[in-house]
């Protein structure tokens, strides 16, 4: 191809203008799509990061408000919600604006985050409206959902965070991604370039004429890529610029982090102490300072610890001292002053004072930042002082800590009033128990004076100063039945008084006028007919009960006394009076008229006999009445003294009928189911029970002539009955029959005598033996009393322990003391008993007995030792005498025979019972004072003791007795 050097410059300008505007256009493409790409990270990454973050800003700023407004009420805290409500509806709407670009970050919105937000937005308008419906104890209740939807809101904003960091990453991807392809743009039009110039070199050295042309392509090629350097730069300083950009994201979202997290701390505390423990050393560690003090002015506490409202007092202080000093106590100064007055926060650079100096030499000065205090009036109740030991001033770290503690303030706030709540609800509680304490007494003071007052036996009502029932206790029910009248006019009850007892009016009348005021007290007897028809006799006191300050009448108190048992016993003196008269007089008049002719005539030997043994007759009656008035009056005053022993009723029967033969008509026929039927009384008690029962079936049976006397045991209960064929007893008498001076009177029984006692006494000895009487009778047919009393069980001592003791704790005492010998124990109470078991031993003879002297029954310890001695086969059984008493005189400890005087411990008392029943020898011996020793000897022998020595010991004899079990044993 032939090419001439014109055309040749021409292509040569074509190719390098191609050239040129190739290149231009690849820069431009390139730096264009450099420039999309990285204002797609500046206008879409990174606003997505700032509304994240505004996200969780907005939200913690609606939950402050709402915790706030809970805690205070105060409607103030409600535009810190507002303002966070308005904030997060916006950025909410500039998040739709990137979901539509980005699918992923619109699943995430509309799948999780929306979803919590309106939940949180519904929880936190629900606790406003609980809140303001004065609902707070259960708005505080829910307070703990809040915060685990806020929990969940943060684990679903860092899922969003992730979302965005992801999208800015894939942007910036895409930004190195268009830088690469505009190196590779340029690189590919400088290779062109170069070989182009080869090319144009080549083409110059075959043209000539194109080298000023080329050399001004040269030029304009060096100027685009001077161009091309500088928009280079200006690329790297955008990138710069999005990494401090990044870098301020990344620090706001540690502060929020921050604030969040120290939020945390600011939750949960029920005692100030608990709550500053935990805020304030997590402010330090949250913001990296070192020292803080908490001052607050006494007069703001929920309980002030001094009068003055001028002092102050350190709440919480760490890496300051803990007490005030006492110029500052009442008086502060300086930046902490300036808070006061300013109510803003205050800082203040100062040096390092030698004690801090100790400790941070190489930190010059300290950085104290003041931040008040304020209550619900917005008055500045102290300060928190936070200080840092610094070497340079941190912006970010001071705005953080502002907020901090603002968030602190507001948290100090809601928790004093929190901790004033709580000791105005402890002083309540305090309160309240002392009201119930004053309550339950004043409810048992009502109590006593109603116990005391339904416990009076009289009767008693209250009327009010109009003449209106207030109060009636129980006894004047039973009086007049006046339940139905309690809070009516004493009126109404006078006119029923009237009509169920007419004879009343001249009482009622007296009542009147005590109302009318013409009387002060009245007193007043009369008798009258209770509703149930019964006559009562009664006594009233009525007087007016007045107020002791004011004297003023309250109202009337009447008292009814019930005089009808007095009434009663009236009656029966007046009766006791003319029985005892006529029961006094007849026997004595017989006596003076019979001593009266014994004196004046002359009478012979057969008369003066028969007179006299009527007069002896007479006296007899007359003791046999004084004795019984005697025996009544201590019976019933308990000054009667029994003498427990076993008893054969039987025997006991047989002989008071032997005492009766010949002194009247009647013939008493005994019937016993047993010769020995055996109970525990009195034996001289005993027959007078059976004395005076058949002296009232004899009295009382005059047309008779025989009373039968049966003696059963049934159920293990032995039943006397004395039964006669006589008058019988009237109903109306039954009920009345063991009251003391009353006698069946009627025209068959007046030719009757008596007393009326003999009952009386029958029924008051039966009581004091633990056992019953009673009696069936009918009209024409007779009467028949039975008599039921505990059966009495010999005990069986064959082998055993004897104790004979009247005091039972301490025969149990003993028993415990002796239950280690594993030997039978037998507790009896009288030498009567103990004598009784003697005589029915079987087999094996007592191993030992421990006997006091006084006993229930007549006879005593030494009564039943010689009963024992004397027996042939116990005659060796080992006595310990236990008695209070000193020993008698010329009385001698024997080898068998041991003299304890009380009180002994029980461990002498065993070792002792050890040594005798381990020490018997094998002969028995006794031991006399120094006397005829054959009148002994014979003595012993009737007595059916066989001697086998005798041997002398200085004053006494020593009588060696004969085994008559061929086992010796030795025997005091």
């Amino acid at each position: 191809m032939n090419l001439t050097r014109s055309k040749v410059s021409i292509i040569y300008v074509i190719i390098i203008v191609t050239l040129l505007a190739f290149i231009s256009i690849s820069s431009y493409l390139a730096s264009t799509n450099m420039e999309r790409e990285m204002n797609s990270v500046v206008t879409e990454a990174f606003p997505l990061a700032v509304v994240a973050g505004n996200l969780i800003e907005d939200l913690v700023n609606q939950e402050s408000g709402v915790r706030g407004f809970g805690v205070t009420r105060d409607e103030r805290y409600l535009e810190i919600y507002e303002q966070g409500k308005l904030q997060l509806s916006k950025d909410l709407n500039t998040l739709a604006m990137y979901q539509k670009k980005h699918a992923s970050l619109k699943s995430l919105m509309e799948d999780d985050l929306l979803p919590q937000i309106e939940r949180l937005q519904n929880f936190n308008s629900t606790q406003i409206e609980l809140v303001r419906a004065g609902k707070s104890d259960e708005a505080l209740a829910r307070s703990n959902s809040g915060k685990v939807m806020m929990d969940r809101f943060r684990q679903l904003h860092l899922k969003l965070r992730t979302e965005i960091d992801t999208i800015a990453t894939e942007a910036y991807a895409d930004a190195m991604e268009a830088g690469r392809s505009a190196r590779i743009i340029i690189s590919v039009g400088g290779a062109l370039a170069l070989v182009v110039g080869l090319f144009s070199a080549i083409i110059f050295n075959r043209a000539n004429r194109a080298e000023t042309s080329l050399r001004k392509s040269e030029e304009t090629y060096r100027y685009m890529a001077e161009s091309l350097e500088v928009q280079n730069e200006e690329i790297i300083a955008q990138q710069e610029e999005q990494e401090q950009t990044l870098e301020m994201l990344s620090q706001r979202e540690l502060e929020l982090e921050a604030i969040s997290t120290y939020q945390e701390k600011l939750t949960g505390a029920l005692e100030m102490s608990e709550f500053l423990a935990a805020s304030i050393p997590s402010l330090l560690q949250s913001l990296k300072l070192d020292a803080a003090l908490l001052v607050v002015k006494e007069s703001a506490l929920p309980i002030a610890h001094s009068e003055s409202s001028e002092s102050y007092r350190i709440l919480y202080a760490t890496g300051y001292p803990q007490e005030l000093p006492p110029s500052v106590k009442t008086a502060i100064f300086g930046p902490a002053l300036r808070v006061f007055t300013e109510k803003a926060p205050i800082e203040c650079q100062r040096d390092l004072s030698d004690a801090e100096r100790g400790f941070h030499q190489a930190t010059g000065s300290a950085l104290d930042q003041y931040y008040p205090l304020f209550d619900d009036s917005q008055n500045v109740i102290g300060f928190l002082l936070l200080s840092g030991y610094i070497l340079t001033r941190n912006e970010a770290k001071i705005r953080l800590a502002r907020g901090l503690a603002k968030q602190f303030g507001l948290a100090f706030h809601a928790q004093l009033m929190n901790e004033d709540r709580r000791n105005q609800s402890i002083r309540l509680s305090q309160l309240n128990d002392l009201l119930l304490n004053e309550k339950i007494h004043i409810e048992g003071q009502r109590d006593l004076i109603e116990n005391i007052l339904e416990s009076t036996h009289e009767g008693m009502v209250l009327v009010d100063a109009k003449g209106f029932i207030q109060f009636a206790n129980h006894r004047m029910h039973d009086f007049l039945k006046i339940d139905k009248f309690i809070g009516k006019s004493w009126t109404e009850l006078g006119l029923k008084i009237k009509q169920t007892n007419p004879s009343l009016v001249q009482t009622r009348l007296n009542i009147e006028g005590l109302f009318q005021g013409s009387l002060n007290t009245t007193t007043e007897r009369f008798e009258f007919a209770d509703p149930e028809g019964l006559q009562r006799f009664v006594e009233l006191y009525a007087t007016k009960v007045g107020g002791k300050e004011t004297q003023l009448e309250q109202g009337y108190l009447f008292v009814f006394r019930d005089r009808t048992e007095e009434e009663k016993v009236d009656v029966m003196k007046n009766e006791f009076i003319s029985i005892v008269s006529h029961e006094l007089r007849t026997p004595l008049a017989s006596v003076l008229g019979f001593v009266e002719i014994l004196l004046y005539r002359k009478l012979a030997p057969d008369k003066q006999e028969k007179y006299l043994q009527t007069i002896y007759k007479e006296a007899i009656r007359l003791s046999t009445l004084i004795n019984d008035f005697l025996d009544l009056q201590r019976m019933e005053s308990g000054k009667e003294t029994y003498h427990f022993a076993p008893l054969n009723l039987a025997s006991l029967v047989l002989e008071v009928a032997d005492q009766w033969k010949g002194e009247q008509s009647h013939h008493i026929q005994l019937h016993a189911s047993n010769k020995e039927i055996w109970v525990r009384g009195d034996s001289d008690r005993f027959k007078q029970i059976i004395h005076n029962l058949l002296s009232n079936a004899f009295k009382y049976s005059p047309q008779a002539n025989q009373v039968d006397v049966t003696i059963d045991i049934i159920d293990d209960q032995v039943q006397l009955r004395v039964q006669d064929y006589g008058l019988g007893i009237p109903e109306d008498a039954k009920d009345k029959l063991f009251t003391k001076f009353y006698r069946v009177d009627n025209s068959d029984r007046r030719q009757i005598g008596g007393t009326g006692l003999g009952l009386a006494i029958v029924k008051e000895i039966i009581d004091a033996h633990n056992g019953s009487i009673t009696f069936t009778s009918e009209m024409g047919v007779g009467t028949t009393f039975t008599v039921g009393l505990g059966i009495y069980q010999v005990p069986h001592v064959d082998g055993s322990i004897i104790i004979l003791e009247d005091d039972d704790n301490l025969a149990k005492l003993i028993q415990v003391a002796l239950s280690t010998l594993d030997i039978p124990i037998v507790h009896l109470r009288s030498a009567e008993e103990g004598i009784l078991a003697l005589h029915r031993i079987q087999s094996l003879a007592p191993r030992l007995c421990i006997v006091d002297i006084h006993l229930e029954g007549i006879k005593n310890g030494w009564d039943f030792m010689a009963e024992l001695y004397q027996h042939s086969d116990f005659c060796n059984t080992p006595v310990i005498v236990s008695t209070a008493l000193e020993a008698p005189l010329n009385y001698h400890e024997k080898d068998i025979e041991k003299y304890m005087r009380k009180p002994f411990s029980m461990k002498k008392l065993v070792q002792v019972v050890e040594n005798l029943l381990n020490n018997k020898q094998s002969h028995t011996s006794y031991v006399f004072p120094m006397q005829d020793e054959a009148l002994i000897k014979t003595s012993l022998e009737r007595n059916g003791i066989q001697v086998s020595g005798i041997t002398h010991d200085q004053d006494v004899m020593l009588f060696e007795l004969k085994s008559n079990t061929g086992a010796d044993s030795k025997k005091p």
